[in-house]
């Protein structure tokens, strides 16, 4: 028995290794959905606020029913930014942007892959991707706060995040219900 699971092991490490070395020698799959250019989710944490990244799929249920609450918060605390990670792929490139423009997302979004977010997540958090939605938070120095499959609420997040801020910043909550922003 103790054999069997060291095997998986090493068979498991040996398909990690060999599809990071497959990813990394290839164009990379986390590019910016506006324009294809080459952008990395370090570009996006820390910098003094809090990131709240939100892995998602244009053709998933539970991701097209909680995005217009995202879309609401984002913007909500001075002291937070929302990044989002559609796994739908190059292929399914217009699929994640027509859910951007049906959503009127307005966060940066970085287009991926569910094999390539994976190994991210595995070298990253030591976890695998479950599905979407998957929640990631960052504090404000760009340290993992905690990850999470499924929907989140937003007032969760948002209550941690206050709860959890320097109180010599800024926290302040933005009125969202202004349209001209």
């Amino acid at each position: 028995m103790k054999h069997q699971v060291l095997a998986n092991k090493i068979i498991n490490s040996f398909i990690l290794a060999l599809a990071f070395l497959l990813l990394s020698s290839t164009a990379s799959a986390f590019s910016k959905i506006t324009d294809g250019q080459i952008d990395d989710i370090k570009n996006h944490i820390g910098n003094g606020k809090w990131t709240i990244l939100e892995v998602w799929a244009s053709d998933c249920p539970q991701c097209r029913v909680h995005m217009p609450e995202m879309v609401k918060f984002d913007g909500k605390l001075k002291n937070a930014r929302m990044l989002g990670i559609s796994l739908d792929g190059r292929r399914g490139i217009e699929d994640a942007k027509s859910f951007v423009s049906e959503f009127k997302i307005k966060f940066p979004t970085i287009i991926s892959n569910p094999i390539e977010m994976n190994v991210w997540m595995q070298q990253n958090l030591g976890e695998s991707l479950i599905g979407t939605p998957t929640f990631i938070l960052f504090d404000s120095e760009g340290k993992l706060v905690a990850a999470q499959p499924g929907i989140v609420a937003i007032s969760s997040l948002e209550k941690f995040i206050i709860q959890n801020s320097d109180p010599e910043k800024e926290v302040n909550v933005v009125d969202t219900t202004d349209t001209s922003r």
